[in-house]
């Protein structure tokens, strides 16, 4: 990460880093998406379904693609480890999630994986989204919404209804643009959702969320025996959390 990347994350709970994919992995990836999920949509206009990690080898290899890897590791150390992944497609209309999360909900109980703490130039993070852009998310599109900053907000709020459902978009709601190929990183303590989709094409995604190697978020842990060509880095990023001798993800070399 570079210094503006951390300066950036710091300040906003979120990063968008652009160019991840090259466009030759996006078709790919969405020619999946076409071959996994061929239904039309439903009544509320969204499809989607979790594992999609193993629907593919493609798919496979986003736990630890070689542009996310620094990304990971700065964030939550060497010792992350993947907590669960899905995917979401959204046609124009469809509504999905409100305004949730943040650090208030980590500081009452209620989430107890989600955080964001700094100390002595090192950030760390509880649940990390990756979530990895197949279609553009230009600025009144909808999808990915937040509240900048709330990550490290030291004031309980208790969001007015119209501003959690997107009813109301204040001034200190934003959406941040994407392209396809582009990751939009953000931490589960930032106050997030999805914003109606509003584009004219299909929105389609895939989340990758992460976890420090001591904790987790979901309970139904990886079960590597149902991954075919696993690399030796991807079995250590899939083992279920645990506080012992619990190895780094990534084998020291020059460039790590």
């Amino acid at each position: 990460m570079t210094s503006e990347d951390k300066f950036l994350f710091d300040l906003q709970g979120y990063l968008v880093v652009k160019n991840v994919l090259s466009p030759e992995e996006v078709d790919h990836l969405n020619v999946i998406m076409d071959r996994e999920l061929p239904d039309s949509y439903g009544e509320n206009g969204v499809k989607g379904t979790s594992r999609v990690s193993l629907w593919d080898k493609a798919c496979q290899n986003l736990f630890d693609h070689p542009n996310v890897l620094p990304y990971l590791l700065e964030l939550m150390g060497p010792k992350f480890r993947a907590d669960h992944d899905y995917c979401i497609m959204m046609e124009k209309g469809a509504k999905r999630g409100n305004l949730h999360g943040g650090d208030i909900e980590y500081a009452t109980g209620r989430a107890g994986d989600h955080w964001y703490k700094y100390r002595d130039g090192v950030m760390r993070n509880g649940l990390t989204v990756f979530t990895y852009n197949l279609t553009p998310a230009k600025k009144g599109d909808g999808g990915f919404a937040c509240v900048p900053g709330s990550h490290k907000s030291n004031f309980p709020m208790d969001l007015p209804k119209d501003v959690r459902t997107f009813e109301r978009i204040p001034n200190y709601v934003c959406q941040p643009e994407a392209d396809a190929g582009d990751v939009i990183i953000f931490t589960e303590a930032l106050i997030h959702g999805t914003m109606p989709w509003n584009g004219d094409h299909e929105r389609r995604a895939l989340l990758y969320k992460f976890s420090p190697g001591h904790s987790s978020w979901s309970l139904d842990y990886y079960n590597a025996d149902a991954y075919e060509g696993l690399t030796e880095q991807q079995k250590r990023i899939l083992t279920p959390p645990c506080v012992g001798n619990r190895p780094d993800v990534v084998e020291i070399t020059e460039e790590y």
